[in-house]
């Protein structure tokens, strides 16, 4: 069991209560959320401390780019979102893998100096924090848009080819 997914949802508990719920000994894994600053402890009680992400992306902003061959991540997933015809739950998903997700990781790298081990570095954090089919979803995406970034000659080589997204599931 996700011993942080448990304590997010919780927000509030004590450690006999998580370790009824999650039925096995929590205390080697509250210590290292402790240790990590995502749990505060006070008077017998954990409190799950919530997670600001330091970068934020807006995906409605025109691409600033002077040639192909210096352009950021960021400013090319507005080029593939602009340039795909998806239906409105589809866009809201991608939108939101990307805000939370995939921005933050690759969002300020020029899509040429993204590299297959980042993908795969990436994918196990995806793999750590969520559901296989979650995780799976922003492999994925990360991986359609480096396939049209090097179709539409963005870069020369695709860094997603190689990359076994199965390790997510």
């Amino acid at each position: 069991m996700n011993i942080e997914k448990l304590a997010k949802h919780l927000k509030e508990f004590t450690l006999d209560e998580i370790e009824m719920i999650a039925e096995d000994d929590c205390k080697t894994e509250l210590e290292r959320l402790l240790n990590e600053h995502k749990l505060s402890f006070n008077n017998g009680l954990y409190k799950y401390i919530e997670q600001e992400n330091s970068k934020t992306f807006e995906l409605n902003q025109k691409p600033i780019f002077k040639n192909k061959n210096k352009i950021l991540f960021k400013d090319f997933s507005v080029i593939y979102l602009n340039n795909k015809k998806l239906t409105k739950n589809t866009l809201k998903g991608y939108k939101s893998q990307l805000k939370f997700n995939i921005l933050p990781n690759f969002g300020d790298k020029f899509l040429k100096e993204i590299t297959t081990e980042n993908i795969n570095t990436f994918m196990m954090q995806l793999k750590e924090k969520y559901k296989p089919k979650t995780a799976s979803n922003g492999v994925t995406l990360l991986g359609s848009i480096l396939k049209y970034a090097f179709e539409q000659g963005y870069i020369r080589h695709n860094p997603y080819l190689g990359v076994k997204n199965s390790k997510c599931r």
